[in-house]
């Protein structure tokens, strides 16, 4: 009797923990809900928004479609987000590979200075792998990310989330691709050790106020590619875009934070004036400058524009 009234109880607990489930999955799927709606509530406000602005064809034409890429950004899967990072930060390398191979053929043939500005040709590829195959690099989404939040449709909180996961990605990528070239570089007789020691010291032996600086202007310039990226759809011209303005980081020596890690692990692993602290000091101004340009200068100016621009038209 006693074990039957147990079963009775069991099947009781269950079906009241199978209810309160229930509710659970009900409430979430509800909030899934409102939440879609109001990012169409958004999207169709900054719609009408356009329509009211002259140039609707043009600028805020623009700016949906960053906005609208940036949305599907969110909307991705965290773990998928990590991987398309980690792809991002082993492709990259691509442009640190012929940097160092640049570097080792040319040292000592021409003056060092010379080298480093040549650095401009061999900087885009890697940003051409990693743009035109849609993986998650994030200077190049600084803005993508920050627009949402500037038009209401995402939270600052919801923003350094996904930012943090990009980051890391891209980093983790570029650690393993600097400790696989590190390894097999010099058996291919592409470049030494000391070819990467050097390199890695010249990026971070700069004053910390010039490393920020120097970041700031790479991140507003890789907005400003995302940005340009989305007035058309033509492969040539998107590759042409993204040499121009990828190169002209590379030849001026800016600091940009994904490539820059590579460089600055390197001289971590392979020189013994450059330790954890430099590296890691090193890493935070990189980052931190790469998404005051992007984010800010880019991002929050080109919105305040346009909403300018709307009330204008208003």
């Amino acid at each position: 009797m006693d074990e039957e009234k147990d079963n009775i109880n069991k099947r009781e607990g269950q079906k009241v923990r199978g209810s309160k489930q229930n509710e659970e999955d009900e409430k979430e799927r509800i909030r899934e809900i409102e939440k879609e709606e109001n990012q169409e509530k958004h999207q169709k406000d900054l719609e009408e928004k356009s329509k009211r602005v002259s140039d609707d064809k043009g600028y805020s034409d623009i700016l949906s479609r960053v906005i609208n890429e940036g949305e599907k950004i969110f909307n991705l899967n965290k773990v998928t987000v990590l991987l398309s990072s980690t792809i991002a930060g082993l492709e990259i390398g691509f442009s640190y590979l012929l940097i160092c191979a640049l570097f080792y053929l040319l040292n000592g043939s021409i003056d060092e200075q010379i080298i480093y500005k040549l650095f401009g040709l061999a900087y885009p590829l890697g940003f051409i792998l990693v743009i035109l195959g849609k993986s998650a690099l994030f200077t190049e989404q600084t803005s993508v990310l920050a627009l949402p939040v500037l038009n209401g449709q995402r939270s600052i909180w919801e923003m350094l989330k996904v930012w943090g996961i990009v980051i890391s990605g891209n980093l983790i990528g570029g650690i393993l691709f600097v400790f696989f070239i590190g390894s097999t570089a010099a058996e291919l007789n592409l470049f030494d050790q000391k070819t990467i020691a050097d390199i890695g010291i010249h990026v971070i032996d700069q004053k910390y106020w010039v490393i920020f600086l120097s970041a700031v202007s790479a991140g507003w310039l890789m907005g400003l590619l995302t940005w340009l990226l989305n007035t058309t759809d033509e492969i040539l011209t998107r590759i042409v875009l993204i040499f121009l303005i990828t190169g002209t980081i590379g030849f001026v020596g800016l600091h940009h934070s994904i490539v820059g890690n590579l460089e600055a692990f390197g001289a971590l692993l392979y020189s013994d004036s450059i330790d954890l602290m430099n590296y890691l000091s090193f890493l935070i101004l990189a980052l931190l400058g790469n998404g005051v340009g992007g984010a800010i200068v880019v991002g929050l100016f080109k919105y305040r524009i346009f909403e300018t621009n709307e009330k204008q038209g208003s």
